[in-house]
């Protein structure tokens, strides 16, 4: 049974971006973040946010202060934020 949890954009541009990730198929900060990131950048693409996709291209996404197992321990509504604003 999957395992997710809820990630938020914390960003100037990308503020409120959520996605419901399935930790169970990742074993890193890194891993989540790229998941984050490549969904994202999907839905952007998709309805041809192309000043927004190249802004997206400069962001350093990263999360603070948590770790694996912090998230894995986390509830299931818990917001995780995902920053790019530092």
């Amino acid at each position: 049974m999957p395992t997710f949890r809820r990630f938020v954009a914390s960003s100037a541009l990308f503020l409120g971006f959520e996605l419901y990730i399935d930790i169970d198929t990742h074993d890193t900060l890194d891993n989540i973040i790229n998941v984050f990131y490549e969904n994202l950048k999907s839905i952007l693409s998709l309805h041809k946010f192309e000043v927004l996709l190249e802004k997206l291209d400069q962001c350093k996404f990263h999360i603070h202060n948590i770790t694996m197992n912090d998230i894995i321990n986390m509830d299931y509504e818990t917001i995780i934020y995902i920053c790019d604003g530092c």
